[in-house]
């Protein structure tokens, strides 16, 4: 594992908040420490010292309906921490190649438990979930993507996003299909190619990035970065201040230029000799997919 979990330690603020516009919050989230078993999932204000199993940290944006999209979301920060915990306490060796299989297959577990939930009144069909885990692991960040809530990295005063949302829009153009000329204001960019829970199966898309003493893990919905765009989250992430008032600032700008969906934030800020200090930009590596279904067009309110 490099250098010692035990030597690295996590400062980390969350919260989610209603927004402006929608009447209820179908996001929810969880800050687990995998290690003692801890899982929070309401506002968090808090330091951690990474154990030998890690973090997780995890957004998850409900769809499906004002009751069924609160119900998805709730399973998934539910059923992923617990079973990455159980996964990972049982891994023999315990190693990265461990840690990232069994981040594949909570998120999996997650999605039969969505999927099946589904199935047993019609107040529940069709529902699904966003899922965007970011493991720590060791030196390293692994980050589990499904939809469109997003990862970054903040470093100094650049900002990287570790994920690429999982729209239609991006589907065209990974197929080298037209674009329309102003993708911001064409409606489909809000179709989604999967969420957890809508099918039997699931392309779990995975990143990774070496972590440096000071970086800032960012893990937000889509009611932030629609709202504040990337120079502006950037500028807030490089003021001066604690923590949880850079997170309560994000909230703030997003519901201020707004404030059309929940907005939900998890910042984690790193230290400790387990880390080296920062060397260069940030360089993000995208690992190989899970396999899964092709695109099915899941329209996010």
């Amino acid at each position: 594992m490099g250098r010692e979990a035990a030597d690295i330690e996590w400062n980390v603020f969350a919260v989610t908040d209603v927004g402006r516009v929608r009447r209820n919050n179908e996001d929810s989230f969880v800050v687990a420490d995998l290690s003692t078993g801890d899982a929070q999932r309401t506002p968090v204000e808090g330091r951690y010292r990474q154990g030998r199993l890690g973090l997780l940290l995890l957004v998850a944006d409900g769809m499906g309906g004002e009751a069924s999209g609160e119900v998805a979301s709730e399973i998934c920060v539910t059923v992923v921490p617990a079973r990455l915990r159980e996964l990972l306490r049982s891994a023999d060796p315990l190693h990265e190649a461990a840690f990232l299989e069994a981040l594949h297959n909570a998120l999996a577990d997650a999605n039969r438990a969505i999927f099946l939930k589904a199935q047993e009144s019609p107040l529940f069909a069709g529902m699904g979930t966003t899922a965007t885990a970011a493991g720590v692991f060791g030196a390293r960040l692994f980050v589990g993507q499904v939809g469109d809530s997003r990862a970054y990295l903040h470093r100094g005063k650049r900002l990287v996003q570790l994920t690429r949302d999982q729209t239609f829009l991006n589907y065209l153009a990974d197929i080298g299909a037209q674009l329309p000329a102003d993708p911001e204001s064409d409606g489909r960019r809000n179709i989604l190619t999967q969420a957890v829970g809508t099918s039997p199966l699931l392309d779990v898309k995975v990143s990774q990035i070496d972590l440096c003493r000071g970086d800032r893990i960012l893990v937000c919905s889509d009611g932030l970065y629609s709202m504040v765009r990337q120079p502006e989250i950037e500028a807030l992430l490089a003021q001066p201040g604690s923590l949880d008032e850079v997170g309560h600032n994000l909230v703030s700008a997003a519901n201020a230029n707004g404030g059309k969906d929940n907005v939900t934030v998890i910042l984690a800020e790193a230290s400790g000799a387990g880390l080296p200090e920062p060397d260069g930009d940030p360089q993000p590596k995208e690992l190989e997919s899970s396999g899964g279904p092709s695109p099915s067009g899941r329209h996010r309110a």
